[in-house]
């Protein structure tokens, strides 16, 4: 007798844990949700009592952030550093000053592969704030980017703010929803009764406890739209997740993707062989920032960076040879979660 054919419809994936999470059982679930950073955010959480006002608060957290770290407010304190004059010292929020700490820590992780310093390029090439013309940039006003002297390396984060560097105009964009994700979890753990909790702002996520039932908080991993492997689901339990991708924001010109995310080394949108980048860790602003580390790198960089720093990230990779044109590629450390 033939057994009946079957198709796997999802692969799971579960990171080790040192010990088993306490179960509270009598904790009843509560979900807050709003918007910021221009997209949602939501939680779920358990709690023995529901707390009063956590939306006031959980919102009031992210409007400050918000306030802090938006490029593409005229008020905001990231805009006031990069309008300063050279060489001025501009006094700087503590959570504004702990962002451009982890953004360097990263940078120099990386070798530049993800850079902050890069809203100049960012806004030349029609992802920022600004107005530009329809088309591609002039290569002269690229060229001249890339002359550029000065960059992340000239960051020196002090107490109570920093020196403004000539030509360095920071955007945080690509660690400061990570961030958040971070504060809101920092902020439903020293909530008296909260028991676990799972935070979500515009995809990335962070998982915190267990639900009554002992089981951790299960998410679905982005994939591209034209990907045909089997979706995956991932369990959170004291880990974030976070995804870069060239369907987040992306424009096309004359049959080419211009991605969002912008390569430090030619001022332009990364043209590496990776297509989507999704990165675990514990804390979700160094997620934030390795996925899209990872996405300029390409496949052979990213794997053996990964490798060498114990990442677990999935990458889908261009590949002409199969139908959809897309690949699937795991990390060594993600490989064990399986």
């Amino acid at each position: 007798m033939t057994p009946p054919a079957y198709t796997l419809d999802r692969q799971v994936l579960i990171h080790d844990l040192d010990e088993a999470p306490d179960r509270y059982p009598q904790a009843r679930r509560m979900d807050v949700k709003g918007k910021a950073f221009a997209t949602t955010w939501s939680i779920a959480l358990y709690a023995d009592t529901v707390p009063e006002g956590l939306d006031v608060r959980c919102q009031a957290v992210l409007n400050r952030i918000d306030k802090e770290m938006s490029p593409y407010r005229i008020d905001s304190d990231l805009t006031r550093f990069n309008l300063a004059p050279a060489g001025g010292f501009v006094s700087l929020p503590d959570s504004l000053r702990t962002a451009v700490g982890h953004a360097v820590e990263i940078a120099a992780l990386s070798a530049g592969a993800f850079d902050p310093a890069l809203l100049s390029a960012v806004e030349l090439w029609g992802f920022g704030a600004r107005v530009v013309a329809e088309g591609l940039p002039e290569a002269s006003d690229v060229s001249a980017l890339r002359g550029q002297k000065h960059g992340w390396r000239d960051l020196v984060v002090q107490d109570g703010g920093m020196v403004k560097p000539a030509e360095v105009r920071l955007d945080l964009c690509a660690i400061a929803k990570g961030f958040a994700v971070d504060e809101l979890m920092r902020l439903l753990q020293a909530e008296p009764g909260v028991r676990a909790a799972l935070v979500e702002i515009g995809g990335e996520l962070k998982g915190w406890g267990v639900q009554p039932d002992g089981l951790p908080w299960w998410v679905e991993i982005e994939a591209p739209d034209t990907a045909k492997e089997p979706r995956t689901v991932a369990a959170l339990c004291g880990w974030a997740v976070a995804t870069s991708g060239e369907r987040v924001r992306s424009f096309m010109h004359e049959g080419q993707v211009h991605s969002h995310t912008i390569d430090s080394v030619t001022q332009s949108p990364t043209r590496s062989d990776i297509v989507s980048a999704t990165v675990f860790d514990p804390q979700c602003w160094r997620a934030d920032a390795l996925a899209t580390a990872l996405m300029v790198m390409g496949e052979e960089r990213a794997i053996e960076f990964a490798r060498q720093h114990e990442i677990p990230s999935l990458l889908w990779v261009r590949a002409e040879t199969l139908h959809n044109g897309l690949r699937a590629v795991r990390s060594p450390r993600l490989e064990g979660w399986l």
